[in-house]
């Protein structure tokens, strides 16, 4: 990583605005998101991998962050949604988990990324993303090619109730004995996966899934079990363009309840950073390099849509008692 995550993730969030579209008040990526709240409860296989407390079985309190892909906030939905979930610990602190409906990022590093984005960039300011430059990028990384081409592929989700998450990056989860396990996370609907076809879903209201979600929650809590993978060794745990082997063990260790819409205002929380990073005692991220950066990425793109960063409220004195 450079010196200063910050100044790597300013130059990199400038980047993606370029490329994917500069809409001031909004996030740089899943620009447009609605919010729920409702709660999370552990079961005892929890207690075998983590010490984490909101994994020891109490039912525990989570706001929910469901958005579109993409930058444009007023684009139509695709294939790639998002779900973040806060979980609000007893201490008063919080952690996040943040997942996509694809299984994989798109790059495995700094450089990679870096590269993408620079391959994609308008050749005018404010131009269209020069596609032609993005395919010669993946055509020189053949790992970015066979994620693009594994996400072409997918269907969108018939709507966020019956839509699967996955955490793109693996992380260490901590016994209280010490004991380490390395998993991957995946959010699955209890009321079973079920896909529609893109076009179909963008010829649709731009917001169609948020309303339709509200809709389901209005009839009764929309649930997801969390399914943990397990990695064995010499699998990849820091490269999030690489899948695990079919046949990874998988053990469900609690469910989400989504009861009701709610709002940043009314949580009390207008920036609603879900900084995927933001963890507690009994769970670590890797070194993979793309987690590593997205602290910086999620604290620039909070900066810029909430008026900047928070400068000292005494800086305008400085030099006065000289």
């Amino acid at each position: 990583m450079h010196a200063s995550q910050y100044d790597d993730a300013e130059e990199l969030v400038q980047k993606i605005r370029a490329v994917l579209g500069n809409f001031q008040g909004y996030r740089a990526l899943h620009a447009d998101g609605r919010m729920f709240r409702g709660f999370f409860r552990a079961n005892e296989n929890a207690r075998k991998y983590t010490r984490a407390v909101h994994l020891q079985g109490d039912e525990v309190p989570v706001t929910v962050r469901v958005s579109k892909g993409g930058g444009d906030p007023f684009a139509h939905f695709g294939n790639t949604v998002g779900m973040a979930v806060r979980f609000y610990l007893p201490n008063g602190r919080v952690t996040n988990l943040v997942m996509l409906s694809q299984l994989l990022f798109v790059v495995n590093s700094l450089e990679q990324l870096h590269g993408i984005l620079e391959a994609a960039l308008p050749l005018a300011p404010g131009g269209p993303m020069n596609k032609e430059g993005l395919m010669a990028f993946v055509a020189r990384n053949p790992n970015t090619a066979a994620v693009l081409q594994m996400r072409s592929q997918t269907p969108a989700p018939a709507g966020f109730p019956w839509c699967a998450f996955h955490a793109v990056h693996a992380f260490r989860w901590i016994a209280e004995d010490g004991t380490e396990t390395v998993v991957r996370c995946h959010w699955e609907p209890v009321a079973g996966v079920r896909f529609r076809e893109v076009k179909e879903l963008s010829a649709e209201d731009a917001e169609v899934l948020f309303n339709d979600l509200e809709a389901q929650v209005a009839q009764g809590p929309v649930e997801w079990d969390l399914v943990l993978e397990f990695a064995e060794p010499g699998d990849p745990i820091n490269d999030a363009t690489a899948l695990w082997p079919e046949g990874r063990r998988r053990e469900t260790v609690g469910r989400l309840r989504v009861v009701a819409p709610t709002t940043e205002a009314e949580i009390g929380d207008l920036v609603m950073n879900h900084d995927p990073t933001v963890l507690t005692d009994g769970i670590e991220a890797t070194d993979d390099p793309i987690l590593q950066i997205r602290r910086g990425i999620y604290e620039v793109s909070a900066a810029q849509r909430t008026g900047g960063w928070k400068s000292c409220p005494f800086a305008a004195m400085a030099g006065a008692g000289q």
